[in-house]
């Protein structure tokens, strides 16, 4: 899902705690002229943690951090990067850094799919034209790599508000991933754009339901892009319905459709392409869209998932699976199928008739999955925008957070106003099932 982050910040004691950091490493130094100003030198100095790099300013500090890159171990991002891969690295991230997260703001956001192409990866990209209104054009980064955006009307000059980025990742790591694997991604340099989906700080980046809103804007993004691919089957269609294909599968019409900047001729035309192939049958478009909305399915579960080296066997795993169940055979008969209807959690500690998870589980679930416990407890505070009162322990205010939602699960507060559940698509609800956890 997520490939790259860009933090920004401001603050002093931010920008210090960092620079002294031990787990920081030094890599270089720049003096650059201000491009602005050749009067002004900007100076940059540059250190790493484990693949991610703290730039430092005189008053400013930038983090990039190639998310998919460190669950590789920062070898590649070929794979499948799940949305619980993803929180838990970003998780990891977080805990390494005891630091006030909302004074980083994300500046910079990448996301995206990769899945199989049905034909050729060159073919693929090359027969990429349109995303919108906006052409497609190589992108030197990388071979067999384009992007589309707008640009300003006056300078001429690209936005950063959206980026839309398509290449043949199976070309850039065929050892890591079949060669027709294809990356499709969205990409922003503006926070006004990236706060649209309620992300401004990491803490944002933990909770599930950001994800569902990227992944609903990767559909959305692909379904806007024009892919003029010329092995079409003729068959249902009559000689006038072949004669108006044959002209829309020329690159030389739209460009000249371009040319006369009339946007709903552009429009009408792509709606007529769609409508014409279509009904030849099965055409490339569709099984592009096919393939993606299923590989996001997947991501969306966590169905597709590094498998965890930690599980011992014989174990009575408190989280509960549809698909594995690990537990002692001495024990079989004391483990109950029933789970938590708002957590996910395995309720085998908790007394006959529990119809959610109480102080016992949360206390098993520290103990044996640290982890897995963070995330449990950040989304139940996210509900309560807070933290514990002075006279309830940590556990106690979670365990009373699940029965308030167990007794009120059809509304949830959202920027302090309560809304119906499914304006997240219920996905409050039983989180780590959604996670796939």
């Amino acid at each position: 899902m997520i490939d790259f982050i860009k933090f920004s910040t401001f603050d002093i004691s931010i920008i210090n705690y960092f620079k002294t950091n031990p787990l920081l490493e030094w890599m270089s130094n720049e003096d650059k002229f201000n491009r602005y100003d050749p009067e002004v030198i900007n100076t940059k100095d540059k250190y790493q943690y484990k693949g991610i790099i703290f730039c430092f300013y005189p008053n400013q500090l930038k983090i990039s951090f190639l998310s998919h890159y460190y669950f590789n171990g920062n070898l590649h991002n070929a794979n499948d990067f799940n949305i619980s891969d993803c929180i838990k690295i970003l998780l990891e991230f977080k805990n390494t850094f005891e630091i006030d997260w909302e004074k980083l703001r994300i500046i910079n956001l990448e996301f995206g799919i990769n899945i199989v192409s049905p034909i050729y990866i060159k073919d693929l990209i090359t027969f990429l034209s349109f995303h919108e209104q906006h052409e497609f054009i190589n992108n030197p980064e990388y071979k067999y790599s384009k992007q589309s955006h707008s640009f300003n009307k006056k300078t001429g000059i690209a936005n950063n508000n959206k980026i839309i980025k398509a290449y043949a990742k199976g070309l850039q790591f065929p050892e890591f991933c079949d060669i027709n694997t294809f990356r499709f991604e969205v990409k922003s340099r503006e926070s006004a754009y990236i706060n649209k989906f309620g992300i401004f700080d990491l803490n944002d980046l933990l909770n599930v339901n950001v994800y569902y809103l990227l992944v609903d804007k990767l559909i959305e993004e692909f379904k806007n892009v024009l892919i003029i691919y010329d092995k079409i089957d003729f068959t249902n269609l009559n000689l006038k319905e072949v004669s108006k294909l044959n002209t829309l599968l020329s690159q030389s019409h739209w460009y000249r459709i371009k040319q006369d900047n009339k946007r709903n001729v552009f429009n009408d035309e792509k709606i007529k392409y769609y409508k014409l192939i279509d009904k030849t049958g099965n055409h490339l478009k569709k099984q592009l869209e096919k393939i993606i909305f299923e590989k996001l399915e997947l991501l969306k579960k966590g169905a597709i998932s590094t498998p965890k080296e930690n599980n011992k066997k014989g174990a009575i795993s408190i989280l509960y699976n549809s698909r594995i169940r690990t537990q002692n055979k001495t024990q079989k008969a004391k483990v109950k199928n029933s789970i938590c209807p708002v957590t996910g959690l395995n309720l085998c500690y908790e007394k006959e008739g529990a119809k959610y998870a109480l102080t016992t589980t949360l206390k098993k679930l520290k103990e044996s999955d640290p982890k897995t416990f963070e995330l449990v407890k950040i989304n139940l505070l996210k509900k309560s925008h807070g933290k514990p009162k002075f006279e309830q322990s940590e556990i106690a205010h979670l365990a009373k957070q699940i029965r308030n939602e167990y007794y009120n699960p059809f509304k949830i507060k959202q920027n302090g106003y309560k809304q119906p559940l499914n304006y997240f698509q219920h996905s409050q609800l039983n989180f780590l099932y959604t996670l796939g956890i």
